[in-house]
């Protein structure tokens, strides 16, 4: 009788779906399709890894632009533990055109913004985009601190998940100076897409116009389907 090759081993469970994250050209899409008070939430998001409920909770008394620093003091970490996290430039410019001295980040005609899901389904439908969940920003953020090289025990740290041993461990030894560097990287791969964007079109010029047309042409849309 043939020994089963798989019997007595441990199977790791597959995951049923990907998680989903958002492309830097269906980012594009969607921020300008955001209304305004939805559009710096998405920002913030895609650059922090926050928790819509951290961020709708967020006050400006935990904003430090001295040192660059957003202060989540709601989380959902065992424990309640709040964390540290560098802004990006982006994130930095955005909070100082807006700045206030008290009160929540984020709000609309002056009250505290509880849902925002109705806001979120009208900008990816304007976008044209495939829906995802509000949640899928801060996979997209993690994916994209992995694809800069960001070493996973930094990536938790920042988006404020425990060890998985010591609740309190993440946190003790993950220095500040750490996270700065996994921003910094991030904004450098950031960067780096965009230009690699820039550089794949072709651009061409047809002749004998009395106009010149410039028509720019996607290596990857050019490719003809295989029949």
């Amino acid at each position: 009788m043939t020994a089963n090759p798989l019997k007595g081993m441990s199977l790791t469970p597959e995951r049923r779906k990907p998680r989903s994250v958002l492309g830097l050209d269906e980012e594009k899409l969607l921020l300008p399709a955001a209304a305004p008070h939805l559009h710096s939430i998405i920002i913030i998001a895609l650059d922090t890894g926050m928790r819509r409920g951290e961020l709708l909770n967020q006050l400006w008394e935990h904003v430090d632009f001295d040192r660059n620093l957003l202060f989540v003091t709601r989380s959902k970490t065992a424990g309640g533990e709040g964390r540290e996290i560098p802004f990006t430039t982006r994130v930095h410019d955005l909070l100082l055109a807006e700045r206030k001295e008290e009160g929540l980040l984020f709000t609309f005609k002056g009250k505290p913004i509880r849902i925002i899901k109705t806001a979120w389904v009208a900008a990816v439908r304007r976008a044209g985009i495939r829906y995802r969940r509000f949640h899928d920003l801060r996979h997209t953020f993690n994916t994209r601190l992995m694809e800069a090289g960001v070493m996973q025990e930094i990536r938790k740290a920042l988006m404020g998940h425990s060890s998985g041993e010591d609740i309190n461990s993440i946190y003790t030894h993950v220095e500040l100076p750490a996270k700065r560097e996994a921003i910094r990287k991030l904004e450098t791969w950031r960067s780096m897409q965009f230009r690699d964007d820039d550089s794949s079109k072709e651009v061409l010029e047809i002749p004998n116009r009395k106009e010149t047309n410039v028509i720019e042409i996607h290596p990857e849309r050019s490719r003809k389907p295989n029949a």
